[in-house]
């Protein structure tokens, strides 16, 4: 297996199997960091602001996905 960057840069392109590795590394990624999301939801430095905006955008997509995990506390829709 290569990384050339030659791929179609399309779902469509993955079989099953190959769609389900990063999703379910998306999903561990998510439930793994939602705790530490939750408790820095106070802070307004610009490093955890970025921080929550990147968590907000890997739920919404694993949303879109079809794979429902709970949302942190404090994390603005």
């Amino acid at each position: 297996m290569t990384s050339d960057g030659a791929g179609t840069g399309t779902l469509e392109a993955l079989t099953e199997p190959e769609l389900s590795a990063p999703l379910a590394a998306s999903v561990w990624y998510a439930k793994y960091h939602e705790r530490m999301i939750a408790e820095q939801a106070d802070d307004r430095s610009a490093s955890a602001l970025a921080r929550r905006q990147r968590f907000l955008e890997l739920h919404t997509a694993l949303y879109k996905l079809g794979v429902r995990i709970r949302q942190p506390d404090g994390l603005a829709a």
